[in-house]
């Protein structure tokens, strides 16, 4: 049966502002020699609300929520993973990003999250999957980042709009989510297990089937041959997992780590 309630937008609005920030921004010549890059905060903001509402109107949505990241360095993850995202440390980013966001955050006082310790991923994994929150909406999480796949619910891939609107089933978002564990994320900077790349993935999981234990089995064994623990294999899962409403302790506003299911 078609779900007509009004479409809720969850959007990443870590990408959105960067798109603008980066977008708005201009390199002017100094003195013929030095270049220097220059950006106002209107012109940005004026991007971003472009390709909000270009947003909007591509998924038909009748309201929005903006979801950001709080610090890297304050992220849950590093606990468990110093290294994650240690890689994007020291890179060049757009000069007005971090204006730019506090901006978007004081035009939209009731239309964001940011959430201590929590990337924006999480906050649209905690929401899409809490039946409590705006039941009266289909809440549709909008952004370019492949691991939302790995959570259930509906997801807009900004990067690829003609696909439309997908529909990820748990069955789905738990094996891209071992998967992730398996492989790891260069781009976030964990490792994964050692030696094993999506092709090789696929062929371990090919006949595991949907249910999570089996899943968990096929990873501790490919740990285990690679000479690591379950410790170790753990520690990259937790990683590797997007936050959803049975992640988080809501009482205590606390993260509540992944285990794998007792057999």
């Amino acid at each position: 049966m078609r779900d007509r309630r009004p479409i809720l937008a969850l959007v990443d609005a870590d990408v959105l502002a960067y798109q603008a920030a980066a977008g708005a921004e201009k390199t002017i010549s100094l003195d013929g020699e030095v270049a220097a890059p220059v950006c106002r905060l209107s012109d940005a903001f004026e991007v971003f609300e472009n390709k909000l509402y270009a947003l909007l109107m591509h998924v038909d949505a009748s309201d929005f929520l903006l979801c950001f990241s709080d610090s890297t360095k304050n992220n849950f993850r590093r606990a468990v993973w110093p290294g994650y995202k240690a890689n994007r440390e020291g890179k060049p980013r757009p000069i007005i990003l971090s204006r730019l966001k506090q901006f978007c955050m004081e035009e939209y006082p009731d239309r964001h999250i940011l959430r201590p310790g929590l990337e924006a991923d999480d906050c649209l994994g905690i929401l899409s999957t809490r039946a409590s929150f705006r039941p009266d909406r289909r809440k549709v999480i909008c952004s370019i980042d492949k691991d939302l796949r790995g959570v259930p619910g509906n997801f807009f891939d900004l990067g690829h709009p003609e696909g439309g609107i997908l529909r990820i089933t748990p069955e789905a978002a738990n094996l891209w989510f071992i998967t992730q564990t398996l492989t790891g994320d260069p781009t976030d900077n964990y490792p994964g297990c050692p030696g094993i790349g999506p092709a090789t993935a696929r062929k371990l999981l090919k006949d595991a089937g949907p249910v999570m234990t089996t899943l968990w089995a096929v990873v501790l064994a490919a740990y285990e041959k690679a000479g690591l623990t379950e410790s170790d294999a753990l520690a990259q899962a937790r990683v590797a997992r997007i936050l959803r409403s049975v992640d988080y302790d809501f009482k205590q506003k606390k993260v509540k780590l992944w285990n794998p299911p007792k057999s």
